[in-house]
């Protein structure tokens, strides 16, 4: 497939943005099932390569190295009479893998064997993400080019990890979007229910069958740790805590309680074995099974202070329609947050809504702190772990923001 930019529309191509939008097209020459399109500029001039969508608004995700480029003289597969994808093989896909894994293992805590081995556009394969817990791989493919060339992607993935379970996650949004199967496979196995792995010395596990996204958020890594070295003597409350991974972290850092509160009792049955096998303290831990929306409104009739929140809630907006509905929820959860804030505490708060930009997420906050009527000040800003690299060129990757904040007492 053969795209051709309209003109005056390369620059962000040009400029290292890696996706090309159908409004930015001229003309589409070519096979509409190919998995892979050459994209050139209006006056001819070759820009490079990706990931072919025929029925997506991001037409065509660019890949790094542009693999189609076969010589110095600008010579490319597909010129050469060779299928567009020929250049997008298992070779080239084992060669970005081991180069996205081998600078992990050099930036990670010591005792983390969970982790995002591969991160879409910030690893240059857009459209493909993977997380490793342990020996088991959970694989996420949004995109229809790279759908169509799994099998070299999965056989390059099994080069590097032979013997490992693969786990390719189908029910995702994005493939829904792309008119892809969403139907879970085992691409390789056994696979277990859960999958034991360790993060920063601390015992956990991915839930494998009917957990959230992969099965655990290895991006919050960075501001678990984080909570640890502020816990020691402090009350922590854990919002949204899923399988209690800051509780944890928190216990280990020796707060003096830490109640964790979630909606899904599964979730903290997991939670208190995972206190038991880590050898922390269950008698300083309580876990709430509840809304948190109605939790927070209940510790605030009862006056309940606590020297450290976090607050790590699901995404609140997925599509832009939803973005003032989920303004609206933030600021409602953060003020009722920033309420149980003795002063002198600590909140940590997050969106993982892309919708919700760190602009916007920032005026939240003050929006929040004024009918809290709190003086609140950032210290702070929180992103995603390490191994969740964002390309500078590509600011849609950022999709995670939070702010590390001190509440100084009332507001005057």
């Amino acid at each position: 497939m053969r795209v051709t930019l309209s003109p005056g529309r390369e620059r962000p191509i040009r400029d290292g943005h890696p996706w090309v939008f159908s409004g930015a097209i001229q003309s589409e020459r070519g096979d509409r099932q190919a998995a892979v399109a050459e994209v050139f500029d209006s006056a001819g001039g070759r820009l490079g390569s990706g990931f072919y969508s025929a029925d997506s608004q991001i037409r065509v995700r660019m890949l790094a190295g542009d693999p189609l480029r076969v010589s110095a003289g600008g010579a490319s597969a597909a010129g050469e009479g060779l299928p567009a994808s020929a250049g997008v093989g298992v070779d080239y896909f084992e060669r970005r893998l081991r180069a996205a894994d081998a600078w992990r293992q050099r930036l990670l805590p010591a005792g983390t064997s969970g982790y995002r081995l591969l991160n879409a556009e910030g690893d240059g394969l857009p459209g493909w993400t993977i997380d490793r817990f342990g020996p088991v791989l959970v694989s996420q493919i949004t995109s229809a080019g790279l759908e169509k060339l799994r099998g070299a992607a999965y056989e390059a993935l099994g080069r590097i990890f032979p013997g490992s379970p693969i786990l390719h996650l189908g029910d995702l949004a994005a493939r829904r979007e792309e008119g892809l199967p969403l139907v879970a496979e085992t691409i390789s196995g056994p696979l277990p229910r859960e999958a034991p792995f360790e993060e920063s010395g601390l015992h956990f596990v991915a839930e494998l069958e009917g957990g959230q996204k992969t099965g655990f958020y290895c991006d919050q890594r960075d501001n678990r740790r984080l909570v640890e070295s502020f816990a020691r003597d402090r009350r922590v409350l854990d919002l949204f805590s899923h399988s209690a991974a800051f509780s944890l972290y928190a216990l280990r850092g020796r707060a003096r309680t830490v109640t964790a509160v979630e909606s899904a009792g599964r979730l903290h049955e997991l939670g208190r074995r995972l206190v038991i096998e880590n050898h922390l303290d269950p008698g300083r831990t309580e876990f709430v099974t509840a809304d948190v929306f109605e939790d927070l409104r209940r510790r605030a009739e009862r006056k309940e202070i606590y020297d450290l929140v976090v607050c790590d809630p699901p995404p609140l907006a997925r599509r832009r329609t939803h973005l003032e509905k989920a303004a609206r929820a933030y600021k409602d959860l953060n003020r009722l947050a920033l309420g149980r804030l003795a002063p002198g505490g600590l909140l940590l708060t997050f969106s993982c809504s892309g919708a919700i930009d760190s602009k916007l997420f920032r005026q939240i906050l003050f929006a929040a702190a004024v009918e809290a009527r709190v003086d609140l000040a950032l210290l702070a800003p929180l992103a995603a772990a390490v191994d969740h690299p964002v390309s500078v060129f590509h600011p849609q990757g950022e999709y995670l923001k939070g702010w590390l904040a001190i509440v100084r007492g009332p507001l005057a």
